[in-house]
């Protein structure tokens, strides 16, 4: 027997989209190459921000 739909309680979270990215079927090898890209930008993101805070 098939389920109801579950109804949606608010937006979907942030991590919702990178979680179904890690959760498909990638090698290894291209599963840290975009953790890897992910984390890279998350820092060159801080940094461009504590500039921009530093030298206002």
């Amino acid at each position: 027997m098939a389920r109801a739909p579950q109804p949606r309680r608010g937006p979907a979270a942030p991590g919702n989209a990178l979680r179904a990215l890690l959760l498909c079927n990638l090698p290894p090898g291209a599963q840290r190459v975009v953790v890897s890209a992910v984390l890279a930008l998350l820092v060159l993101i801080n940094v461009v921000l504590i500039f921009l805070l530093a030298f206002r």
